[in-house]
Formats: structure tokens, sequence, C-alpha cells
């Protein structure tokens, strides 16, 4: 009698089961890594070509392995690590699956080199498909040395979801460095195309590992973590000071039980912790060193056994947030840390929001209750010297409006996400936000403008309404909205010296692949080194010393939706352009130039909300007004 069902031949099923484990040569360079690190080295050497996908090798002192042994590790499950299901429950080790070295072996050309100190030979053995053609004595040193050529071979299909050369070098660089500063005893060097471009001492200070990765000058903006409140729960490590930021979290490093963890929880407790205190958009430098009984987590959740589950998340949280925040407090000069929130007030509205889903499992909600406005001081250097810039051009000088048909043909016009109408009315007790609620005004607006609250809110009048109008909003409104009238491709200036800008592997993947999209945004550039560019164009309007961050805020953007179209990621560089070259909170205007400011903000199709999609204008009707008095 025929079946449908069949039992898979072992080549397939080995093929199959590779997926899970070895995704990416990265995936292959970490599995490799920590099977040396269990073996006890003290010293391991990476060396790749062609990111990986053409040669990889990672060679450790280790404890070796004896002959026997070298033929049972490419069998699939075959482990040293745990010997019943108990042990599981209690893994110490960062291996323990034996999936690792077979499911590399089936999906390549794989050798093996390995020594015992004991032994007078090793053992060298050549797989392909997984399969073993030759097994032979030959002298090698003490330790392991495994070498895979040709990943993927067998599965084409597979190969083509690699990503570029560039890229999956920057991936393996940055699985390297996070393992050196797991295990900062062990002294790593990784060699990329015949080129050392990373290399530790393996002294067993952490701080020189951060020196030696980072560089000195990194190594100085950072300090250690203060004490966490329980004893069950170790927390060690760095953080930086928030004035060094990343666009991405790739100097974040969080390690469990010296085990490299990508855990949402703990990422959020590294955000919270830093709060308001970021001076912009960004992620600060973090080093997590977390220490806690094997049995209160369970590593057990993938088979690239990086996703982990806590048995109390929230004391590990509370932990981790305490250990960041003692430390940040606990500094000399702490007016050092806490300046920047002054810069921007809306950092901290952006920080509550993001924090919130967590907090309110942490504290009952509170009843907001009016309280006396105590608004920031700005700085005495900061007033005027923004607006002085643009003061002449930007908001005296306002572009042509254009036709409402025009500006509805427009697709940038409207920001995405940001299609509703906003008034906000204050009553007596409660702030409510009332989407459907719309002003209407003349083309020809007849605001009246009175003066200004902190150089930052403009206060008017219009009929028997008040009006409190956020300056840098409505400037950053009337700006995003004229360079959405320009032309498809935003207008750039050419620099009369070039700029040579530092960026990072990861943002430099994305400046090399996504050249031409960086063109229509107004920015020409070309390499000038391995992690360097040279600018050579940037767009007209971007004010200068912007440039670095600005195609950080991009990359960014990249890389946190990589499926954004293309209007979505014009949307958002035009409105980073908007934001930086606008009127900030501590700039005087004069009467005469908030009048300005208001006509043009009126012509615009969206004055209610900026481009990022908050609200620009609080109105007060008099009625509103009287229950704030009690009149009524």
């Amino acid at each position: 009698m025929s079946t449908v069902i069949a039992v898979l031949d072992e080549a397939t099923r080995n093929k199959i089961a590779a997926g899970e484990v070895v995704e990416r040569p990265a995936s292959c360079i970490k599995e490799l890594v920590e099977n040396s690190i269990d073996a006890g080295a003290t010293m391991i050497e990476v060396e790749i070509a062609d990111g990986g996908q053409s040669y990889m090798r990672v060679t450790d002192d280790g404890c070796g392995m004896g002959p026997e042994d070298a033929r049972i590790c490419i069998v699939r499950h075959a482990t040293s690590k745990i010997r019943t299901v108990e042990d599981i429950f209690s893994i110490t080790s960062l291996g323990f699956r034996g999936e690792a070295v077979p499911s590399i072996a089936a999906v390549s050309h794989f050798q093996i080199t390995t020594r015992r100190k004991e032994d007078e030979f090793a053992s060298h053995l050549v797989l392909q498909a997984g399969e073993i053609i030759t097994q032979e004595q030959v002298g090698a040193p003490a330790g392991t040395t495994m070498e895979v050529s040709d990943l993927f071979f067998n599965t084409p299909a597979r190969r083509k979801f690699l990503k570029s050369t560039r890229t999956e070098t920057a991936k393996i660089s940055e699985m390297l460095t996070k393992l050196s500063l797991a295990h900062p005893a062990i002294g790593f060097t990784f060699i990329n195309n015949g080129r050392t471009t990373l290399q530790t001492g393996g002294s067993g200070s952490l701080q020189e590992t951060v020196a030696d990765i980072y560089g000195a000058e990194v190594a100085k903006e950072v300090f250690p973590l203060g004490a966490s409140e329980t004893e069950e729960i170790g927390v060690s490590g760095f953080v930086g000071r928030p004035s060094i930021l990343k666009s991405s979290r790739m100097w974040q490093t969080c390690v469990v039980n010296h085990r490299i963890v990508y855990n949402p929880m703990l990422f959020k407790a590294i955000d919270n912790a830093y709060h308001a205190m970021l001076p912009k958009a960004g992620y600060p430098f973090a080093l997590l060193h977390i220490q806690l009984d094997p049995a209160a987590l369970d590593v057990n959740v993938h088979p690239a056994k990086t996703e982990i589950k806590f048995a109390d998340e929230k004391a590990v949280y509370r932990a981790v947030y305490h250990a960041i925040v003692g430390a940040l407090v606990a500094q000399e000069e702490p007016e050092r840390i806490a300046r920047p929130i002054a810069a921007d007030s809306r950092q901290l509205q952006h920080r509550e929001e993001a924090a919130a889903d967590f907090v309110r499992t942490q504290e009952p909600e509170r009843v907001w209750e009016p309280t006396a406005l105590t608004l920031p001081e700005i700085p005495e250097e900061r007033r005027s010297a923004g607006y002085a810039a643009h003061r002449g051009s930007a908001l005296q000088a306002s572009a042509p409006v254009a036709s409402v048909r025009e500006r509805r043909e427009n697709p940038y016009t409207a920001a995405p996400g940001t299609e509703r109408d906003f008034s906000v009315a204050l009553h007596a007790g409660e702030a409510t936000t009332r989407p459907d609620a719309q002003i209407h005004f003349e083309e020809e607006t007849d605001f009246v403008p009175l003066g200004a609250v902190a150089d930052c809110y403009i206060i008017a009048k219009k009929g028997r309404d008040l009006y409190i109008i956020d300056q840098h909003a409505a400037h950053e409104r009337v700006r995003y909205d004229r360079f959405c009238r320009q032309m498809e491709n935003v207008p750039s200036q050419q620099l009369l010296t070039p700029e040579f800008v530092e960026a990072d592997e990861t943002d430099m993947v994305l400046l090399t692949e996504q050249r031409e999209l960086f063109r229509k945004l107004g920015y020409t550039y070309s390499e000038a080194g391995p992690t360097t560019i040279r600018i050579e164009e940037v767009p007209a309007d971007l004010p200068g010393g912007e440039i670095k961050e600005s195609l950080q805020t991009i990359c960014r953007g990249l890389r946190e939706n990589k499926h954004w179209d293309k209007a979505t990621i014009r949307h958002r560089a035009l409105a980073y352009m908007a934001c930086r070259g606008a009127i900030k909170a501590g700039d005087k205007i004069t009467i005469r130039e908030m009048q300005k400011l208001l006509e043009d903000l009126f012509r615009t199709e969206k004055p209610f909300v900026c481009p990022h999609g908050r609200p620009v204008i609080i109105r007060f009707t008099a009625a509103e007004l009287a229950k704030l008095f009690k009149r009524t």
C-alpha cells in the first residue's frame, strides 16, 4: 500500500536543521567562537574573506579534542556540555545543543584541526556537506582550528539571501565586538581580508577592553555601574555620558551569565534610566553584565541561544534600572550629566511615551491636577544664536505660496500619521485633545501677537479667543511645507571644501548601498576610507555643523523600518531638516517677526501639527477661560 508521508533522508534533515542555526556567516562565527570559549581558550583568532562567504577560520588555544571526539563532534546532538534533561535547567556553558558544528558542516566545505596538550599529533578532518572525506594526523599547536569554505554551496537559495560583502563583514565585526566585551579575559583578533581590524589584550579588565575596541577617548566618557539592589541579581559594567550617542544600539551590549542576549526588556531599562537626559535622538553607550542563578532563566528558547526568558523579569528590570540610575547620579559633576535636559523639553515627553507601558505596570495612574508651570531656563549662550543665522532669510523671505490644488496633489505635503487636525482645550483640572475639532481661519489671518513666554511660546489673540503657539513647531511646519513644494529632489549646495565624516560600520553599509536615495535627499559623497565618507554636497537648507547628525538620523530611520517607501523616507528627511533649521526655544523674535511667522503658518495646509505630529496651537475660548477662573 502506497503512503504519502515519507521520512526525510539524513542529508535533507541536516540542511533543514542548519537553517535554524546558520542564518549567515556571522551565525557561524558566533557558534564556533562560543565553542572555543567553552573549551577554555585564552586567545581566539578569527579570519574571514569576502564577508565570510568564501572563507572563515576560527583558531583557539583551548583544550582541544582527541581523534575520536573530533569524529563525534560532527554528529548531530553530540555534546560534552550536558548529559541529562535536568542539566538544561542549570546551563553554565554557552553551547549545549550539539547542533552548531554539524549544521555548519552540512552546508559548507569544512575542516577541523585539533590537538590536546597531552597528544603528540593533531587530528585533521576534511568534510564536504557534512561527510568526512579524509582524516589524518598532522603537526599543529594545542587547541582547535575550524575552517569554513563556500558557505551554502549546496543550498543556493539560501546563498541568494546573503547581503553584500560589506554588510556581512559588519555583522561579523559587531558579533566579535560583543563577544570581546562579554569575555574580557580572552584576547580576540579579527582579520578581514588579510587586515587586522580588531584586537583585544585579554587582560580581564573590562575598561581596557572598551578602550581596545572603541578607543581611549570613548573609554574616558564611560563610568562603572552602581551596585544592584539585590544579592540574587548582580549587575556590573559601564554606561556612557549622554553626550556620546550612536544612531543604533550597536554600542549597547547585554550579557547574561557571560552570554550575549537580545532582550527588549533590558533595552527598555536602559532607555528609561536615561529618560530625558539625552540631548538629542540616539542611543547611549551601555555595557551590562548580569549574573543570576542559571535556574532563574531559560536559554533554550531558540537554537541561536540569543533569546532568553527570565523567571522574574520585573526584578531584573529593577536591578538594571537602579544600577544605571545610580551610576548617572553618582558622578562628581552631576550637572554635566543633567544639563542637556533643558535643551529640548520635548525630549521628556518622548521618553515618557516610550516607557508608558512599563510604568503603568509599576505604579497606579495618577490623576492630573493643574499645577504652576515652571519652564526650563535657557542658557544665555543659546539665546538668539540659532535664530541669527536664518533670521533674515528663512522667516522674513518665505517662498511663494502654492495653490491649494498644487499642495493637495503633492504626495509629500501631508506627513504620514498627521492627517488629523488638532485643537487643544484646557478645562478645569483636565487637558483634552479633540482630534475631531477643527479651527477654521481666513486666508489672511487677523491674529494679533501679544508677546512670548520663555522665548518659546507665542501668545496671540484672534477675536475673543486666546492662542498659544509653539514657535519652534510653527516654524518647523512652515519650513516643511516649503520643502515639499520644491522639486522632486531636495535642492543641494556644493561645499567649498569637502567635509570628512566618520561613520560606524552599520551606517557605512547603508550609505554605500543607498547612495542613490541619499542623492535624491540632497547629499553627494564618496568613500574616503573603510569608515569615512567625503561629503561634497548637502541639502541647501541644512545648517552648518548638522551634516553628520542628519546622516545618522536618516540611517537610524532606515534601520528601524526596512520597508519604508520613498515618500516616507523623504518625509522623515525633510522633517529633520525643517526641525534643525527652525527657530528654537530660547530664540528671541520681535512682534513683527511673530506676525510674519503666524501669517506663514496659516497659509500651510496643516497649521495645527508639526511634521512629527505634535500640536502647534493651543486655543482657549472665552468660555473655557471663564471656567478656569470659576466664573461659570
